[in-house]
């Protein structure tokens, strides 16, 4: 696979090639398989001192949540709490770089945070991994007190179809009046199925992740519904009155099929009396921050550090 010269990308970067996004299910199964074994060898101490909740889901299916806490909890007072769901096309299970980051988010926050091993598409498509989603964020404020967890300091959190879940999510504790969220952080996220922004249109040979792969992965996800009858929650951005919706963090990839749609949704959300804050790193693609030593990662990382201490305050 040959690197794209197209992009302005960040020398960072330029490492990550434009391939077709495969998502026929044996494929799909082959790279989950990879990445379980990739994560067990790579974080098998970092995972294996998570505690594993088991959550009920909407239609009584049980899922895993992994629970990291940071490596001097302070047991005298209540942590707050990040329930964090992964990116993957919706997909793909979580990675290795994914276990890492939340032993970092606990360590340097000093929260718990809650990795939901939802239910993946092709197999499961919306509404199921979006029920797990919602189901492990309402296990979480209504366990608070047993977990040790301040039910007001509780963040979704999510990459890529991550940060759809996430924005659903917070989407369906608006109108449902549960769980009380205090804020939402989109990184990179999918919200809009519609993939008709400019750099969904634009960005069919984009490294790492394209607009190609983009229609392919809603069409996957939302296979079961016509387009003209997308249910709520599934994509965030059709949703139109966004007022009343927690504080947020958006963070975009410069030359990523999902930048528009991530900025747009910021702005929207601004206009409708939301506090944004709107970080857009240039040179990016879409999962960058899966390169740790990048001095543009080690920012990004530092702004969402910031803006969740300033929540969890």
């Amino acid at each position: 696979m040959a690197k794209n010269s197209k992009y302005a990308v960040h020398e960072d970067f330029q490492h990550y090639p434009s391939f077709p996004f495969p998502f026929n299910g044996a494929v799909v199964s082959l790279m989950n398989a990879f990445l379980h074994t990739d994560t067990f060898f790579r974080q098998r101490q970092v995972k294996s001192a998570a505690q594993v909740h088991w959550v009920k889901s909407d239609d009584g299916t049980m899922i895993r949540v992994y629970e990291f806490k940071p490596v001097n909890p302070d047991t005298a007072n209540k942590r707050p709490a990040i329930v964090y769901y992964h990116g993957g096309a919706f997909v793909l299970t979580y990675a290795s770089t994914h276990v890492q980051a939340m032993k970092v988010y606990a360590d340097e926050l000093g929260c718990s945070v809650f990795l939901v091993d939802y239910r993946l598409a092709p197999k499961f498509r919306f509404p199921k991994g979006f029920e797990d989603c919602y189901a492990s964020a309402c296990w979480v404020a209504e366990h608070a007190d047993e977990l040790g967890i301040d039910a007001d300091r509780i963040v979704v959190m999510g990459d890529s179809a991550g940060g759809c879940f996430s924005a659903g999510v917070a989407q369906k504790a608006l109108d449902t009046g549960k769980p009380k969220l205090a804020a939402q952080v989109l990184v990179y996220p999918a919200l809009d199925k519609s993939c008709s922004t400019r750099t969904a249109r634009e960005y069919t040979d984009a490294p790492m992740f394209n607009g190609v792969a983009n229609k392919k992965m809603w069409e996957v996800y939302l296979y079961n519904f016509p387009p003209a009858n997308i249910p709520p929650y599934a994509s965030p951005a059709d949703r139109q009155d966004l007022a009343g919706l927690p504080r947020a963090y958006v963070e975009t990839a410069e030359f990523d099929p999902l930048c528009d749609e991530g900025r747009a949704y910021a702005e929207r959300l601004e206009q409708a009396g939301v506090p944004v804050e709107l970080h857009e790193p240039k040179g990016t693609v879409h999962g960058y921050d899966i390169v740790p030593e990048s001095e543009i990662t080690k920012d990004s990382f530092q702004r969402r550090f910031a803006f969740l201490r300033s929540v969890f305050s």
